[in-house]
């Protein structure tokens, strides 16, 4: 068998091996919203963050910039959705290959990111976002990731530039 043939055949075989998605999947709804949060970081106040954001939601961050001391940092939502406007600096997160899991209304990601303020890359980590649908509009209810030294971006499987 060629080298094309069988590259041919595995593609094949992977594509039926992952089934369509169920009636109700909404991935790219949920990945949509994610972007969307991500996408108002540095430039949005908090009517924006609302859209998308969950005020009465919480934000678990697992510092580990300092792996001998470890620090949890926990914040409301409302860090967001009761900004009044614009950050100083230029802000970007980016997703890696996301994990989407859905069950009706609710729903939960879980993937690598990176992040860049004014174009410099100062750190990366997992992402773990949780999501709820309610009125027919999904919004991010909880987010925790953790915050790691950009030396471990490629291993954790994080974008390498902020486009």
């Amino acid at each position: 068998m060629t080298l094309a043939l069988l590259s041919s055949a595995l593609l094949l075989a992977a594509n039926a091996a992952v089934p369509p998605p169920e009636e109700g999947d909404d991935r790219t709804a949920i990945l949509y919203t994610i972007n969307a949060l991500f996408d108002r970081l540095g430039t949005a106040d908090g009517e924006q963050f609302r859209e998308v954001l969950a005020p009465e939601g919480t934000i678990f961050i697992h510092n580990l910039m300092e792996p001998a001391d470890p620090r949890l940092i926990v914040r409301s939502n409302a860090i967001m959705t009761g900004r009044t406007g614009p950050d100083d600096h230029q802000l970007a997160q980016r997703l890696g290959v996301p994990t989407v899991l859905q069950h009706g209304d609710m729903a939960q990601v879980w993937a690598p990111y990176a992040f860049w303020v004014d174009g410099e890359r100062t750190h990366c980590g997992i992402d773990s976002i949780s999501l709820s649908r309610s009125d027919g509009t999904w919004r991010v209810t909880n987010m925790s990731y953790t915050v790691e030294p950009t030396e471990l971006c490629a291993e954790l499987g994080a974008p390498e530039n902020p486009e």
